[in-house]
């Protein structure tokens, strides 16, 4: 199986965000990592939304941007940690927020603004980028990093929850 596979969705609404999320978060497991980017505005926290609640999780999802780390449960103890970068300077700054504990596989990990650490390019991951298409839609490009990624990729191939706007190999 190829490990990187690229599928472009269309959002029409923050009602389509969600049910995208919902459907990433019904198949991801522990240690599975996922890399958020989009400009302000975008949606990065609207599809964080529906992954945890695809999770089974019924926790109240917020922006973790001031607090830079949020943690949810599902029904069966699952953690999920939810980071904002954005407001990272530096590596100390990373250290000393926790990151390296929420990357280590103990649940599931989302990252928004991830570009902050280069390094978390090198650990097995699915890469989304939402793109603004009009005031009101968006693109979200999923990229996988990885065999795990790329399974979770062909399932939702299998049943699309939005429109495929542009599939290929990467």
């Amino acid at each position: 199986m190829n490990m990187r596979m690229q599928r472009t969705f269309e959002s029409q609404s923050i009602s389509d965000t969600l049910a995208l999320g919902n459907a990433i978060g019904a198949l991801l497991r522990r240690g599975d990592m996922v890399l958020l980017d989009g400009n302000l505005g975008a949606g990065k926290t609207h599809l964080s939304k529906g992954i945890v609640a695809g999770t089974g999780s019924t926790d109240l999802v917020t922006s973790p941007t001031f607090v830079f780390i949020n943690e949810y449960r599902t029904a069966t103890q699952l953690t999920i940690f939810h980071v904002d970068l954005y407001r990272i300077e530096s590596s100390i700054e990373l250290d000393s927020i926790g990151l390296a504990d929420a990357t280590a596989g103990s649940g599931i990990c989302l990252i928004e603004w991830a570009e902050r650490d280069p390094s978390l390019q090198e650990i097995p991951h699915l890469h989304i980028e939402l793109i603004h298409a009009t005031p009101t839609s968006r693109h979200i490009r999923l990229t996988s990093h990885g065999a795990r990624a790329t399974e979770i990729m062909h399932t939702l191939q299998q049943h699309p929850p939005l429109t495929i706007i542009q599939g290929d190999l990467a």
